[in-house]
């Protein structure tokens, strides 16, 4: 296995394992589909108050589309990306979505990261203001309203984005961490 080497809450390192690097630290390439798959959370993952349908997963011209349409980016480098949406059972319209793009190089999932965030800032009704989460991840931006809140991060070469509808923001931010911490164990 590689290692993608990010900086855990107090900035310590940490390792995202990726691709078949043996164990030795050296980067062997970014996530495939089914690492991308395996790093989604899953219905039980996050709580049995949680459910949602199959993680979906794709890399090719599919992927990058549906990463240009989320971002704003044209996705250079990407190289796949998957999703699975979670609702909390009984709770109305609380969701969170979950999306992973990984691309070939930290400078391309930050140049899609940066797209991404700037375009949330001034899609999102009412106008978002910047909110705090800590995840773990290389890079995070975040903002929110009083219904939705967006995080964005980078963690190696990997774009993270959660998305939360009528959701507490200590919520959301263990949402993210859930997201980062599967990232870096279930590949």
């Amino acid at each position: 296995m590689a290692a993608l080497t990010g900086c855990g809450s107090g900035g310590d390192p940490v390792s995202v394992s990726v691709g078949n690097g043996g164990g030795k630290g050296k980067a062997a390439g970014p996530l495939s589909v089914e690492q991308i798959r395996a790093a989604l959370p899953t219905d039980t993952s996050m709580g049995s108050n949680f459910a949602g349908d199959e993680a979906v997963a794709a890399g090719g011209d599919g992927a990058r589309a549906h990463c240009a349409e989320t971002t704003g980016a044209t996705c250079d480098g990407l190289v796949a990306g998957g999703m699975k949406e979670l609702k909390r059972r009984g709770r109305g319209e609380t969701k969170v979505e979950f999306t992973l793009f990984s691309f070939d190089s930290p400078k391309a999932a930050t140049a899609a990261m940066k797209s991404l965030s700037a375009k949330r800032r001034t899609d999102i009704e009412p106008t978002p203001a910047p909110v705090k989460v800590e995840a773990g991840a290389d890079e995070t931006d975040a903002v929110g309203n009083d219904r939705v809140t967006a995080v964005v991060m980078r963690v190696g070469s990997v774009l993270v984005y959660v998305w939360a509808v009528e959701t507490k923001l200590e919520d959301t931010n263990f949402a993210a961490q859930h997201q980062v911490d599967r990232l870096k164990t279930a590949v």
